[in-house]
């Protein structure tokens, strides 16, 4: 599977279906054990977009993860 990067900086992969899907996503997830609920992004705990680790992801509701970084929170 190839990895590249979307504008944002973010890891993206093409799915089976052809869809583009990012990873971090994709990853958080598989951490869940189901989709990411509605109203939520998927959200780097240390901001760091390459940072895919399981333990550095949490579901964050959208008007949060909009307002800035976590130490705001």
């Amino acid at each position: 599977m190839a990895f590249k990067k979307n504008k944002s900086g973010y890891k993206v992969f093409t799915d089976s279906d052809g869809t583009t899907r990012s990873v971090h996503k994709r990853v958080l997830e598989k951490k869940m054990g189901g989709p990411v609920r509605k109203g939520y992004d998927a959200h780097h705990v240390d901001g760091d977009k390459t940072n895919n680790r399981p333990s550095n992801l949490r579901a964050v509701k959208k008007s949060k993860h909009k307002k800035g970084p976590t130490s705001s929170w």
